[in-house]
Formats: C-alpha cells, sequence, structure tokens
C-alpha cells in the first residue's frame, strides 16, 4: 500500500490511501476517504472573527481523520501573532479530538520548536525542504517530516525512516513516483519503505 498523506487532490487511486485536504467551503467526501481539515494561514485575511469561529466549531465536529494545513507562514501578509494563537486554538482542538495534525511552515520553524509542548497528538510538517540540521531539530521534538515532489535529497537520505512519510501535495507526480525516487535516495527497496511509512501510519491511528 502506497500512502499519500497529503493531497489536494481528490482522486482515488488503487492501492493508494490518500489523505486530501479539503477547503473550509468543501463538502464532505465519500465516507471512506479520509481529510483533513483545518484554517490555512494564508485564509487568516479573507476571514472575519464570526467566520473563524464558525471555521473552528466545523473542525470540531467533523469526522475528519487529521486537522491541517494548519501552521505558520512569515512570508504571508497576515500578522504572525494572529497567525500563532489560530495554530494554538487548533492544537487545542486537535488534542481534545486526538487527532494528529498536518502543519505548513515556511520561515517559522523557530516559533513552530517554541509550541512542541503544545502538542499531544502525532504533527506532521508537511512538503519539507529544509536542511539536514533543521531535519534533526524537528525530529528530535517529535514531528513527522513528509516529502512531496521537491525536496533537499541529503535531507531525505538522513531523516530516520521512523520519521518519514510522502506526498503529493498539489502536484501530479504520483505518489508512487515519489516513493520509487525516496527509495533510491535512501538506498532501501521500494517494499521496506512502503513497510516503513505503512507502520508510521498506525501510529498516527493509534488513538483514533
Amino acid at each position: 500500500m502506497y500512502i499519500n498523506i497529503h493531497t489536494h487532490k481528490l482522486q482515488p487511486s488503487e492501492n493508494v490511501l490518500a489523505v486530501a485536504n479539503l477547503s473550509l467551503q468543501a463538502s464532505l467526501p465519500a465516507s471512506n476517504e479520509l481529510f483533513s481539515l483545518g484554517i490555512h494561514p494564508w485564509d487568516i485575511p479573507s476571514l472575519t472573527p464570526s467566520q473563524i469561529e464558525e471555521h473552528l466549531e466545523r473542525i470540531r465536529i467533523e469526522p475528519l481523520f487529521a486537522i491541517g494545513e494548519i501552521g505558520l507562514d512569515k512570508l504571508k501578509s497576515s500578522d504572525l501573532t494572529a497567525q500563532i494563537e489560530l495554530f494554538k486554538a487548533q492544537i487545542a482542538i486537535a488534542n481534545q479530538r486526538e487527532k494528529p495534525i498536518i502543519i505548513h511552515c515556511v520561515k517559522a520553524f523557530n516559533e513552530l520548536l517554541q509550541l512542541k509542548s503544545a502538542f499531544k497528538n502525532p504533527a506532521i510538517i508537511h512538503g519539507f525542504r529544509g536542511k539536514p540540521s533543521l531535519m534533526e531539530n524537528l525530529c528530535k521534538a517529535g514531528f513527522f517530516l513528509s516529502f512531496g515532489e521537491r525536496f533537499n535529497e541529503k535531507t531525505v537520505e538522513e531523516t530516520p525512516l521512523d520519521r518519514l512519510f510522502l506526498e503529493t501535495d498539489d502536484s501530479k507526480t504520483p505518489i508512487q513516483s515519489i516513493y520509487q525516487r525516496v527509495a533510491e535516495i535512501k538506498h532501501c527497496d521500494l517494499t521496506s519503505l512502503k513497510k516503513a511509512i505503512e507502520e508510521n501510519f498506525k501510529r498516527l491511528s493509534a488513538k483514533r
């Protein structure tokens, strides 16, 4: 089984288990599909306080698999303090619901690491492209890292298998191709890589 931990494309594929990231306005997918839902930091400037509360309430009650993608992004115009407060509010919901979190983080890893004690459930940093030194700090803090179509090859090579996920995000590249490339970089066979990621996925589901 291939596991695609984060995708924006609702395209079921044989032998692929995918977690589809829904927009806040999207209707629910078929009952047998896994999905994540959350207030992305890019959305903050366009939302009123009442809309934010409405979306938070939806996150509290929907039968989602994970909360996300949520997080911090210093390249966007929304106030970082507001981002942090909304991020913390959604982490609290994830803790209450015992749900894993899918994190969007751009240029704000110091702030993310300062929040590490707030996380009570598994958290995955999606689309990670950082250097090995940052990878080591994040893994030591307990985060999982998910790699998509673009990444730092040295970082992928050195990331422990028990901290690793793969994703397509919004790319058209098949998840099978990403698996194959990562297996080559990590000098392991495809079967071993798939088994390791399946085990990681079970850890996400342990409290559900």
